[in-house]
């Protein structure tokens, strides 16, 4: 997955989901959804030629074994999926999901930790949470791994903010801020 200085639409509410496919992302981000309404929610959105993913801890009735990891690709053809839990991803990396990494930035403790994942496990693109957060500690950060797709969400304001993002050489910005996602 390569981005470049994109605004992935973050739909936490379904009515806004035709708006998100109208945007220029590639993709539209899923943050809130749940197993029986995402099939047609990522039917809907393919058809209008963008690729899916989901907020894997946000997904309403699903558990992220195995199976639900299958199910996910195979069944409700999602093509990635954002998490935290280490464990899934690497299971989505064997089913070929695209995988963004979450990294809730806390502490440094935080940061030392990720180290230690991002050294042992292979992620399409790290997502810095808060975003601000990733603005100030993106050259810490890019020292820890070779990836370069790099996104910032959490606490996207204004445009002037996702400007100072890409500035720092994030590649992407998810927000679910609707005014923003042009």
């Amino acid at each position: 997955m390569q981005l470049d200085s994109v605004v992935i639409p973050s739909v936490r509410n379904i009515k806004y989901l035709s708006r998100a496919c109208r945007t220029k992302s590639p993709l539209v981000f899923l943050s809130e959804t749940n197993i029986g309404n995402l099939m047609s929610q990522v039917e809907f959105v393919h058809k209008r030629g963008k690729l899916v993913f989901a907020d894997l801890e946000l997904i309403g009735g699903f558990k992220p074994d195995v199976t639900g990891m299958q199910l996910l690709k195979r069944m409700y053809h999602l093509d990635g999926i954002f998490t935290t839990n280490v464990t899934a991803a690497r299971i989505a990396n064997e089913l070929n999901l695209t995988v963004v990494y979450r990294l809730f930035m806390i502490d440094s403790r935080s940061l030392k930790r990720t180290a230690n994942i991002l050294r042992n496990n292979h992620f399409d693109a790290i997502e810095f949470l808060p975003a601000e957060c990733g603005i100030h500690e993106i050259d810490r950060l890019s020292k820890m791994t070779d990836r370069h797709n790099y996104i910032a969400g959490g606490f996207i304001r204004d445009s002037a903010m996702i400007q100072d993002i890409f500035d720092v050489g994030i590649s992407g910005v998810t927000t679910s801020e609707v005014d923003l996602w042009q």
